[in-house]
């Protein structure tokens, strides 16, 4: 649970302190995790790596929070894609039929980090699909990264599936202004890495800035008429198939009989409703940021 003191108080009064902090694989350039690809059946001690600032380039401003979703498949329905090796094409296959657990992707680690407070985000059968952290000013004029720790689930791959790699893409939002709603953020307040689902099938596809997928793309202006930085250039986590414990079925002709790529996209109603920052764990308390 988040400490009493509240996320925008502590925003308030940090925003002289500059810091800066250690990472293993040195500087990253977008917001991406620490481990992208991971074994099936493995749960592993994961990051995400915040590489920058907002914009603009050449005068970076300072960052004070993260907020990060994992797609659900129990209380949502999330958008998913099938590539056999011709690019990805919308499948309404169900999450069940290809990996498990359903929601749990991420959960963060509660362990004195870079930011102060936190809060984990779940669904109303509390499953854990994210967290907000924050309450500190790093100084990434320079690039530096800041770090925020979790844990990526054992995912396992369903033996009957054609699957051989799992993907999951993750809606995040790193925050360098909590007072400019979503409904006006630009790059400079908010820098979203979004997953956008633009592929085959998709209802509601080609999704642009006259037709977004969700309220928390991303943009570079206030109007929202220019795509951001980070518009569809999501953090992703791969979970590849262990081909010798969990070998394919026979008759998988995907990939030259090598498998399918899954792609797992968190749904727009997902992201529209845990997307926004609140005191609580499930969505609700006082509401610091929509």
């Amino acid at each position: 649970m988040s400490k009493p003191i509240t996320f925008k108080k502590l925003v308030a009064s940090s925003l002289t302190t500059a810091a800066m902090v250690f990472v293993s694989q040195g500087t990253f350039a977008h917001t991406r995790f620490e481990t992208s690809s991971v074994a099936e059946g493995v749960k592993v001690h994961n990051a995400v790596n915040i590489g920058h600032g907002c914009p603009p380039s050449t005068a970076r401003k300072a960052t004070f929070g993260t907020n990060v979703i994992f797609p659900n498949a129990v209380s949502y329905t999330p958008v998913i894609g099938v590539d056999s090796g011709a690019g990805k094409v919308y499948s309404t296959t169900a999450a069940t039929d290809f990996y498990a657990p359903l929601a749990g992707i991420g959960v963060m680690i509660r362990n004195g980090g870079a930011f102060p407070e936190y809060q984990y985000k779940a669904d109303p059968l509390n499953n854990i699909d994210g967290f907000w952290a924050g309450g500190k000013a790093y100084d990434q004029t320079i690039s530096t990264p800041v770090q925020v720790e979790f844990a990526s689930a054992a995912v396992t791959i369903k033996p009957a599936s054609c699957a051989r790699t799992v993907t999951f893409y993750a809606a995040i939002s790193d925050h360098c202004s909590i007072d400019t709603p979503s409904t006006v953020a630009t790059d400079e307040e908010v820098l979203y890495w979004s997953p956008i689902p633009n592929f085959a099938g998709v209802p509601g596809q080609p999704f642009d800035v006259a037709a977004k997928y969700s309220n928390f793309d991303g943009y570079q202006d206030a109007a929202h008429t220019i795509k951001g930085d980070g518009w569809s250039s999501p953090a992703t986590l791969k979970v590849t198939r262990n081909l010798t414990t969990n070998p394919l079925p026979s008759g998988c002709t995907g990939n030259a009989g090598a498998g399918d790529d899954i792609h797992v996209y968190p749904s727009a109603k997902q992201i529209n409703a845990e997307m926004p920052i609140w005191s609580g764990t499930h969505q609700n308390g006082t509401k610091y940021w929509h």
